[in-house]
C-alpha cells in the first residue's frame, strides 16, 4: 500500500503537480563527545544535510491546526521516499526563504510526512 501511494504521489508530483512543488534542502550542524566548559562547544561536530521536494501549502482551510499555530505557517507535505534525511523538529529549511520545522507527523500508511514551518 506505502509503495503504491508514493509512486501514484510521485507521478502527481512529477505531472499534474508540478507547478505546486517546491524543493527544499537542510544543513544542520550534530554535536557530541564531552562538553567542553572553557571554550562553551563540544568537541566533535559534523554537518548533516538532506534535502526533498513537497507541496508547501496553508493551514487557513484546514478543519484541525496545530496547538502552536500561527496564520503566516505552512504546512508542507512531503513523500518520506523523496527526503534524503529525517526532518526533525528545530531543523531549518530553504525553500524560496529560511524556514523552521516546528512539528513532523506522518500519515498511517508511513508514506509522507505533514511538517509544520514558520518562516524564519
Amino acid at each position: 500500500m506505502r509503495d503504491k501511494i508514493q509512486s501514484k504521489v510521485a507521478k502527481a508530483f512529477n505531472t499534474k503537480l508540478a507547478d505546486a512543488i517546491t524543493t527544499f534542502t537542510c544543513s544542520k550542524e550534530i554535536q557530541s563527545g564531552d562538553f567542553d566548559f572553557v571554550t562553551q562547544t563540544y568537541p566533535i561536530v559534523t554537518v548533516e544535510q538532506y534535502s526533498g521536494r513537497g507541496v508547501f501549502g496553508s493551514y487557513k482551510r484546514d478543519l484541525v491546526k496545530p496547538i502552536n499555530y500561527q496564520v503566516e505557517d505552512l504546512k508542507a507535505t512531503v513523500l518520506q521516499n523523496e527526503v534524503s534525511g529525517v526532518p526533525q523538529i528545530d531543523d531549518f529549511w530553504v525553500a524560496g526563504g529560511e524556514f523552521k520545522v516546528l512539528s513532523v507527523a506522518k500519515d498511517p500508511s508511513g508514506s509522507i510526512w505533514v511538517c509544520q514551518l514558520r518562516k524564519v
